[in-house]
């Protein structure tokens, strides 16, 4: 049995929604980062770095959230992280590209416009989110063009990809980023939303 600790922030949320996806029988375990769950000495056994989400398996335990996806794909044989190279390279490419660079900036927006305020970190600092929109803008317009004719990133197949990019872009609406002007980006962002994986997954973090 996989047992995964987490908390309702993207990185967590990425390994649920696969979890979900793949139908892989896990037991979820909340850890309240306001609380400061993560310090206790409990934890910090399992993960020395005191960060979620890790994931406990018969092996040993992970970090970082990409790890997890593609372990829990790969346990499962999942085509969702396909057997092809060619095709498992561009699940990794889109996965680096959100982790390196879109999902970068809007992690950022995140923090500034969120976590800044709500504890107690001071005001938004203005040129660090207009840094991060115009660079957020660009490679949205990338993006975009990509899933011109695509259901998902990779074409007509739903991969890990798909739901590690969705757990970045979904923060748009708290930070205040309008995709208007990225229809594709926003018609493939609601179908993510809408699937049963993606529903439960977020049931589990709703404390």
């Amino acid at each position: 049995m996989l047992t995964l600790h987490g908390f309702r922030t993207q990185n967590s949320l990425k390994t649920l929604y696969t979890l979900e996806e793949l139908g892989s029988p896990y037991e979820f375990r909340f850890v309240d980062l306001f609380k400061g769950e993560q310090r206790r000495p409990e934890f910090l056994q399992i993960t020395p770095l005191g960060k979620v989400p890790v994931l406990q398996t018969e092996h040993g335990t992970l970090f970082e959230s990409g790890a997890i996806c593609r372990y829990a794909a790969n346990l499962a044989d999942s085509a969702l992280y396909p057997q092809d190279k060619f095709q498992r390279a561009l699940v990794d490419q889109w996965m680096d590209f959100m982790s390196c660079h879109l999902g970068r900036w809007f992690n950022t927006l995140f923090f500034e416009r969120v976590i800044k305020t709500s504890i107690g970190l001071g005001e938004p600092d203005q040129k660090t989110i207009d840094e991060a929109t115009r660079f957020a803008d660009e490679q949205l317009k990338v993006l975009d063009a990509h899933l011109q004719g695509r259901a998902f990133l990779l074409g007509e197949s739903l991969s890990i990809a798909d739901l590690f990019a969705f757990a970045y872009i979904e923060q748009a609406h708290a930070v205040n980023f309008s995709l208007d002007a990225y229809p594709e980006v926003s018609r493939w962002l609601q179908s993510i939303a809408s699937r049963d994986s993606v529903v439960r997954a977020k049931a589990k973090v709703a404390q």
